[in-house]
């Protein structure tokens, strides 16, 4: 019996924690993906998806524009409550048996809310990871309301049988972006040069030398003083004798505070040794990250994909305090000494070894099989004895 499974993308890390996933229920002949993109993946300063999904193959059933600009909570609040209206009316003609929803970003919510209302089954991945930051409420939360869960670490899978959902509801996957580092890792091109494939601005970096890889994103509860920590990090990067490729912040609130301490170390600096970037394909990101000295900034990239390949990561600031991590992640605070004492550290350090806490390369088909071995419903209330009461 076929099934017909719908995927909201809304963010451009969306695709690389999902892409081995998506292709697995593409090329099922018993599958048929309906494929969503909205949010911040349709605004071409963000890195638009619509395009890099096409030229891999992935047909797009809708593209929804649902996004309020401004950077700031009022602005996310929002466009998640725009998205609800947009994803109930795409989900009510599309009907199918089952919504999978990614992780903690505020649109997740637009999301699970349609789909739960619709009385659609909710598959959430990436649930019960502990941050410590904001986003654990849309994650929590998400949890509470979906129906099936694709957790990444063992740890996770607790959490969420904690929050009291049924243990054959949950399954330890791993996640998809281990598919694509594992991929990358055993074949990837240790010459890569993104300069060739993407223009970006900034100053042309030669990939023979060490190279850092930068990208820091905007604390929604410290949006006011992101231009600060922002020049606390390019201060600390600028004083250093080391390349950079740059990447510009996800959507959230205070992007725009981010962008503007950018703008400006661009534009009046004009910085002899580091490149600025949008965004890249997945497997171009991932191998530029892979043949790097270091991860330097906030995303969760230097902690989940890095720890599988031992790549160096510090780690700045509150955004990623309580997620699990391998060796490879060194933390500091936002303040400039401290970031570049870090990055010589970890600079000296080299490479760790690899860890296989957020899986080992197959999680994409786990899940695959998983949906198509199960008979999607939606779960039953919640009985006392499920929370220890």
């Amino acid at each position: 019996m076929s099934t017909q499974v719908a995927i909201c993308l809304t963010s451009r890390g969306n695709y690389a924690r999902t892409g081995t996933l998506l292709h697995a229920l593409d090329d099922d002949p018993d599958t048929e993906l309906d494929i969503i993109v909205a949010g911040a993946s349709m605004i071409r300063k963000y890195g638009t998806l619509s395009e890099l999904l096409r030229e891999d193959g992935l047909e797009i059933e809708r593209e929804l524009y649902n996004v309020l600009e401004g950077g700031t909570p009022v602005a996310s609040a929002k466009t998640t409550g725009l998205g609800m209206i947009e994803f109930t009316s795409v989900l009510n003609e599309l009907d199918p048996d089952g919504v999978i929803t990614i992780a903690d970003r505020y649109e997740t919510m637009s999301v699970t809310l349609a789909a739960s209302y619709l009385n659609i089954p909710v598959i959430h991945t990436q649930g019960g990871e502990i941050t410590g930051s904001i986003d654990e409420k849309v994650r929590h939360a998400t949890t509470k309301m979906a129906d099936y869960h694709f957790v990444s670490t063992e740890k996770s899978l607790d959490v969420v049988k904690g929050l009291g959902e049924e243990g054959d509801r949950v399954f330890l996957t791993g996640c998809p972006s281990i598919d694509l580092v594992e991929d990358i890792d055993q074949n990837g091109n240790d010459q890569y040069d993104p300069q060739e494939d993407y223009a970006g601005v900034g100053a042309q970096i030669d990939i023979d030398e060490d190279y850092l890889v930068v990208q820091y994103h905007p604390v929604a509860t410290e949006y006011m003083s992101e231009y600060d920590r922002t020049w606390e990090l390019i201060n600390a990067v600028d004083d250093l004798n080391v390349q950079a490729f740059w990447f510009w912040p996800n959507m959230d609130a205070g992007t725009n505070q981010v962008s503007k301490a950018i703008r400006e170390y661009r534009d009046q600096r004009s910085p002899d040794d580091v490149r600025f970037y949008i965004n890249m394909h997945p497997d171009d990101y991932l191998t530029l990250v892979s043949n790097s000295a270091c991860m330097v900034g906030n995303s969760s990239v230097g902690i989940r994909e890095c720890s599988y390949l031992g790549k160096p990561t510090v780690n700045i600031g509150n955004r990623q305090q309580m997620r699990e991590r391998g060796p490879n992640v060194l933390d500091v605070k936002c303040e400039t000494e401290d970031i570049k004492d870090g990055i010589n550290q970890q600079l000296s350090a080299g490479s760790f070894e690899r860890s296989t806490l957020y899986g080992n390369g197959n999680a994409g088909e786990k899940m695959k099989q998983i949906i198509r071995q199960t008979d999607l419903t939606m779960k039953q209330p919640m009985k006392p004895e499920q929370l220890d009461l």
